[in-house]
């Protein structure tokens, strides 16, 4: 056929459909007991059609074949039905407690000390934060607020480009393309992706340089550089961290030439002042679990994306590396930030406390590694869906901003609801009609992940008049006294104890 044929035959197409929508009624045509949708004109022409990205995405639905909740087939009441009071038969209660703040008592009396040590933030999430997004400003402002510098932990080979810093690695001369490289293994994601042990390193990663390196006679090159020319706070480090397993690491200091060193578990390297960008020459066979630009005193914080997961891989990572980083980094603060990918594939309150009770082994298995350091709780922003033609914040997305809340409280740890921050119900719409979010309704622009990051700064604002005080440097967090409620945390007790527990039930 003719292109001209063939472009008349689509333009025709077109036409009879768009007919078709001008004539549907909003909610479709009801024929008897059945209900036929099509979309009206005005759904196509708002072009705003969600993509259901996270229930298509093949990492998220490996993740939720590896996991251990499952939903059973029974379905929830349509979001138009759920009772706005939740205090009804399917609510979950929360008691009246602690202000979430009090959870947070490790890490406020920390920063205190921030000027003399450095104070370590490590913010886990899903695909929310990527490109560094939230975090980035996070940093920035704490930074401001109680000095440091650098952009914390990055991968060897960063696979999604960050909006903070650019990273780069050549073999043999030869610049690798994102997906290139030494091959990585993950903790989540996809099973391929896994590798025989638990050896995946704070970041739930590890790349393999054998994999690269013939004999360890090749050279790989990282490089980074700030990602703009209008320089931050965090672009500005004096120091490295290397995690790494075997691997000797060469870098050029201007004043003191070629250094060589083995690195076997974790390498500190001083740099001049102000350091912006830096090459890093590297080789032998082994891992390298990450590479931290910092300072060694103020405020570094880490932003760990992990695309798809839905929080419960923690327990895959072996407690030793975990809890050795967590130490002698000074790790006061972890933040989790998960349930988003949970969403879509919920249908019911039996699926929905499955999760949230791995996602309380998860809590404690941190805490036991990480005794010293409080642990907060972000729960999913709000998530919209098309349910009978219109766009809706999808039924389960309120059910568990409660039911994270109750864990949270149950775990003794700080909660804070991205949910109820946005605007609660709905609020997904709102900001997508503002711009602030992507199409997907399910991801935020860049500035709605800057609104949501200044928003959750101004939550960590507030500080408690009655926060019981302790040293940065002491393991013992004393008793918090609330009323009639007395609340000890030895953290020797507590490492001991949440040991024994978590290794039995969960490893």
């Amino acid at each position: 056929m003719r292109p001209h044929k063939i472009a008349i035959c689509i333009w025709v197409t077109i036409t009879l459909l768009g007919i078709v929508c001008f004539f549907t009624p909003i909610g479709g045509w009801h024929i008897g007991k059945w209900n036929l949708r099509w979309p009206t004109l005005s759904e196509i022409l708002d072009g705003d059609t969600p993509i259901d990205s996270l229930a298509n995405d093949s990492t998220w639905l490996a993740e939720q074949n590896d996991s251990i909740v499952l939903a059973d087939s029974l379905s929830l009441l349509p979001d138009s039905l759920l009772p706005t009071d939740t205090t009804g038969v399917d609510s979950i209660v929360i008691p009246q407690d602690l202000d979430p703040h009090y959870y947070l008592t490790a890490f406020y009396n920390a920063l205190d000390s921030a000027s003399m040590m450095q104070i370590r933030v490590v913010h886990y999430g899903d695909s929310q934060i990527e490109e560094d997004r939230i975090t980035n400003v996070l940093r920035e402002l704490w930074q401001a607020q109680y000095g440091g510098g650098g952009v914390g932990l990055i991968p060897l080979h960063q696979t999604i480009p960050t909006s903070s810093v650019r990273q780069w690695i050549s073999i043999n001369g030869g610049v690798q393309s994102t997906q290139g490289g030494p091959k990585r293994y993950l903790c989540y994601g996809p099973g391929s992706m896994r590798m025989k042990g638990d050896d995946y390193g704070v970041m739930g990663q590890a790349a393999a340089l054998n994999n690269a390196l013939v004999g360890g006679s090749q050279s790989i090159i990282m490089n980074t550089a700030p990602f703009s020319k209008k320089l931050k706070s965090y672009n500005y480090y004096n120091q490295l961290r290397i995690l790494a397993d075997g691997i000797t690491v060469s870098f050029r200091k201007p004043e003191t030439g070629v250094t060589d060193s083995l690195v076997s578990g974790t390498g500190i390297f001083q740099l001049p002042d102000s350091t912006t960008e830096y090459k890093i020459h590297l080789k032998g066979k082994g891992y390298v679990y990450g590479i931290s630009l910092e300072t060694p005193t103020g405020v570094i914080v880490d932003n760990i994306p992990m695309r798809g997961c839905s929080g419960t891989i923690f327990t895959r990572i072996d407690s030793l590396m975990l809890s050795n980083f967590y130490r002698e980094s000074n790790t006061r603060l972890i933040i989790l930030q998960y349930g988003g990918n949970m969403i879509p594939n919920t249908k019911t309150i039996k699926g929905l406390n499955g999760y949230i009770e791995s996602l309380r082994q998860q809590v404690r298995y941190l805490r036991a590694c990480a005794p010293q350091a409080s642990i907060l709780f972000i729960d999913p922003s709000d998530m919209s869906t098309r349910i009978n033609g219109v766009m809706t914040t999808y039924p389960m997305v309120p059910r568990m901003d409660e039911a994270l809340a109750q864990m949270a409280k149950e775990e003794q740890i700080a909660y804070w609801s991205m949910y109820k921050a946005m605007g609660g119900h709905g609020s997904m719409v709102s900001w997508r009609r503002q711009g602030l979010a992507a199409n997907d309704y399910v991801h935020f622009a860049k500035s709605g992940a800057t609104k949501v990051a200044r928003l959750l700064h101004e939550w960590f604002q507030w500080t408690p008049d009655s926060l019981p005080k302790q040293s940065a440097d002491s393991t013992l967090v004393d008793s918090v006294v609330i009323g009639d409620t007395i609340i000890i945390s030895d953290t020797t007790q507590t490492q001991q104890t949440s040991t024994t527990v978590d290794t039995t039930q969960i490893l």
